[in-house]
């Protein structure tokens, strides 16, 4: 991915995000907002690299790459979801959210230069 568009690898997250349950390519379009264009050349790389596959009906489904790559775990009643990030700095992440409402978060660094780094923050307090 070295080099992608940051976009462009975010679009590509949210795609497999969405595709946990098969979806169409309908409606694939409409939950993330790509072009007919744009959309059809990430699942096909996601299908190249192994990460989707089409099922018979033609929807788009994670395979079991993805989910081999992620850890899971529940610290201080926070559920985490996460590859690539030491079980020590989510501890700590887990530490400075533990007296939060209720919240949704979603992180991400792309796998760019460092001088280029992405992070991807969206955190959204529900009142509880």
């Amino acid at each position: 991915m070295r080099g992608q568009n940051k976009s462009y690898i975010v679009k590509r997250n949210l795609i497999l995000e969405h595709c946990k349950t098969p979806r169409s390519f309908t409606e694939l379009r409409k939950l993330t907002g790509m072009s007919d264009a744009g959309l059809s050349k990430a699942l096909n790389d996601l299908i190249k690299e192994g990460y989707l596959q089409k099922t018979s009906d033609g929807k788009y489904v994670i395979t079991d790459k993805v989910l081999q790559n992620y850890k899971e775990r529940m610290i201080n009643g926070i559920w985490f979801k996460y590859h690539g990030i030491s079980d020590e700095k989510i501890e700590k992440i887990a530490e400075l959210l533990k007296d939060e409402g209720e919240f949704y978060i979603v992180a991400s660094k792309g796998n760019i230069d460092t001088d280029d780094l992405t992070l991807l923050l969206q955190y959204l307090f529900l009142l509880t």
